[in-house]
């Protein structure tokens, strides 16, 4: 015990972390009596494990109560443990933390290769609460990864494979990159050897010639600060393996062809020195064109700002020169964990959270969207995405997704102000709302309070999950009545082309049992949902028919026969065979003949004579005439005939309602429908319709071609 807390104490000490004494020999003695003899699977003590991570977490310059928790992480998992006990030896927010801690703690290899949505949600909303937890646990994770040697190779290539899609993307976001850069090069060395020392044998290759050439540009480099009296410290920075790997695997090309394998890195007092030295390296060596990066102006999303510029040393090789302030360098070693607040404790956490906004995003995003997958899916892609930073015309950075618009800019301001947008401006200039945002764009938001609010067609538009989600709700909120009515007469108008008549298929049983499979309430329920779009009003008859069906089976036939929607005469009726009377006849399905069609008949075996029209494939294919037989239609008849049509148009809102209504319109009943949308964005639509002759399918296909969107009508076979 007295070597634990002399071990601590000094590291505090180092760091200069404020403690008592007297609460870290209570804590000491708590974890000793807890973790006594007990050990890890590979035989180490688990004492040594904490206590490992302790003082990782105490480098980092985290408080007392964050390194206390780090120490006793682990109790909770022993009989021993009692959360009162536990408290009079620390605080309730060192328990508190402990409990955090033990549910972000890893996950189960065995039954999944996949990112587990659940656990990465816990580990986003603990961000968010405290973001210490997240740190501790990463510290806990990087510490089994340097000991990764102690577990079989299936659980070491598990928790690697979970470091490369977890924990390394978030030890980014909290801009911590020496830990990144470390669990990235365990985790690739243990998933991958063979190309882990394929590149390493590329670097030791020449390993002694760059260092020679990067010392002798440091040394240039050093000379002309001194002269311009820039008091700065300059060194190389070596690029961790992981990177070069992704590097040359995106490029496709070797280790020597990185420009920023040879770095070096030069850190200064003040954002004028980063400037003034970025001009001497500028008089120094020609800048590499399209290589200039400023991210002290724009700095990422996880705080790190730097000077980044590629320029050309002697003999014309490139480098990559990064220029930033001690303070910056803090923050991009240590991220996160360099905003804490040491002397104020009241402050710490508060001060750390401002910093990272996206934190806020999780929670948001989680309390918006009900279902988790897809909660999670669109949540790692805008944490773990590319980005667009723009600017407000008061020059407020904002981090955006990739292609997001002006509409996701302003859901980023607030929800009133994208609530009552009318326009936009980028760079000064009009532009349309569903414009992709650029690095650097200037956006103006202009709005107005006679604004009607979003439009469903914003959801087309929108990047981001938050706007999409308060778009979505504000619809249905604000549009609740309008939906209603809307929904209602789609309901009644649906209902008039039914076989059954409207009073007996919304009988109060029929109703409750097409409620029931929709889960809605009530009646308004399923108007509000006809009237949004978010379920088909096909679907909701097709429950009501199933309904009566079952409760009428024995009068289903007769009713259809009364409808006079089928076919009242036999095939016979409908067409004359040549000198053969009262001929059993049927229409051939791969044709699909009405009058009107120029037909011919075809002698079977067995079903009397199928009829065709004349310029079927399957007819004009016979190389024999002799079971080709003439026949004509029967005048006037009244039947109606099953014909497909396929529909071809503009993926757009409420282009299939416009068909149908169409339809509904000239009075064509509809058999049966599919539509799908093709990589295209084009919305292909099957119809088989009931047709009485040529003259009107012709008519019904000249009424749709004229519908906006449409670009494509055309009789299927």
């Amino acid at each position: 015990m007295k070597e634990i807390i002399s071990k601590l104490s000094s590291v505090m000490d180092e760091y200069g972390i404020k403690y008592k004494k007297e609460e870290l020999e209570r804590v000491v003695s708590y974890a000793d009596l807890i973790y006594k003899n007990k050990k890890r699977i590979s035989g180490k003590s688990v004492l040594e494990h904490t206590l490992g991570v302790a003082e990782y977490v105490a480098t980092l310059k985290l408080d007392d109560s964050a390194i206390y928790a780090a120490l006793l992480h682990e109790t909770i998992k022993y009989d021993e443990y009692n959360k009162e006990e536990m408290i009079k030896a620390s605080s309730k927010e060192v328990v508190e933390m402990v409990n955090t801690i033990s549910k972000l703690s890893y996950f189960n290899f065995k039954h999944s290769d996949k990112v587990d949505n659940e656990i990465l949600r816990k580990m986003f909303i603990a961000i968010a609460k405290d973001i210490r937890t997240v740190i501790i646990k990463l510290a806990d994770r990087l510490y089994n990864m340097q000991n990764i040697k102690e577990v079989d190779e299936k659980t070491a290539r598990a928790m690697a494979k979970e470091c490369l899609d977890i924990y390394a993307p978030i030890a980014h976001r909290l801009g911590m990159s020496k830990l990144k850069a470390e669990l990235e090069d365990i985790s690739f060395r243990t998933l991958y050897p063979e190309e882990y020392q394929d590149i390493k044998m590329q670097i030791d290759e020449k390993k002694s010639e760059r260092e020679a050439y990067i010392n002798e540009r440091i040394n240039e480099i050093t000379k002309a600060l001194e002269k311009e009296k820039i008091d700065a410290t300059v060194y190389g920075r070596p690029k961790h393996f992981y990177s070069i790997y992704k590097k040359i695997r995106q490029k496709n090309c070797k280790v020597e062809d990185l420009f920023d394998l040879l770095a070096i890195r030069i850190i200064v007092n003040s954002i004028k020195d980063c400037y003034s030295a970025l001009g001497i390296i500028h008089d120094m060596y020609k800048p590499m064109p399209g290589r200039f990066k400023d991210y002290i102006a724009v700095p990422k999303t996880n705080m790190y700002q730097s000077l980044h510029n590629t320029v050309f040393g002697a003999n014309g090789i490139p480098f990559e020169v990064q220029i930033r302030t001690w303070d910056m360098h803090k923050v991009a070693e240590e991220g996160i964990a360099a905003h804490f607040s040491y002397k104020e404790k009241t402050s710490k956490v508060n001060d750390a959270d401002k910093k990272l906004l996206w934190i806020r995003k999780a929670l948001e995003l989680q309390q918006e969207l009900e279902d988790t997958s897809e909660n999670m899916s669109k949540m790692k892609q805008e944490l773990f995405g590319e980005e667009v930073f723009v600017f407000t015309p008061k020059g407020e950075i904002k981090s955006l997704p990739k292609g997001s618009t002006p509409i996701d800019f302003a859901y980023s301001i607030h929800q009133k102000v994208a609530e009552q947008m009318i326009g936009a401006k980028i760079n000064s200039k009009m532009v349309p709302i569903n414009t992709t945002l650029s690095n650097t764009d200037i956006v103006e938001i202009i709005t107005s309070k006679n604004s009607k609010g979003p439009s469903r067609d914003w959801l087309k538009f929108v990047k981001t999950s938050g706007a999409k989600s308060k778009i979505s709700s504000f619809l249905k909120k604000q549009g609740k009545e309008i939906n209603i009515q809307h929904g209602k007469e789609i309901f009644e108008k649906y209902l008039k082309k039914q076989k059954i008549s409207k009073d007996e298929l919304t009988k109060e049983k029929y109703i409750e049992y097409m409620l029931k499979n929709f889960s809605f309430k009530t009646i308004e329920d399923c108007y509000e949902n006809l009237g949004f779009g978010s379920v088909s009003p096909l679907k909701v008859m097709n429950k009501l028919n199933e309904a009566y069906k079952k409760d009428n089976v024995n009068n289903i036939d007769k009713i259809v026969n009364k409808s006079g929607n089928l076919n009242k005469k036999t095939n016979s009726d409908l067409v004359v065979v040549e000198n053969i009377p009262n001929c059993k006849i049927q229409f051939a399905k791969c044709c699909n003949p009405i009058p009107g069609d120029e037909i011919i008949g075809y002698i079977t075996n067995s079903n009397g004579v199928s009829i065709h029209t004349l310029n079927c494939n399957n007819i004009t294919k016979l190389t024999t005439n002799s079971r080709k037989i003439k026949v004509s239609w029967v005048k006037n008849n009244i039947s109606s005939f099953i014909t497909k049509i396929t529909v071809k148009a503009n993926n757009r809102n409420n282009i299939l309602t416009d068909v149908i209504n169409k339809l509904n319109e000239l009075k064509i009943n509809i058999e049966s429908m599919n539509t799908r949308t093709t990589q295209d964005k084009e919305n292909i639509m099957e119809f088989l319709l009931n047709i009485s002759d040529l003259n009107q399918l012709q008519k019904v296909i000249k009424q749709i071609k004229k519908i906006d969107s449409v670009f494509e009508v055309k009789r299927s076979k």
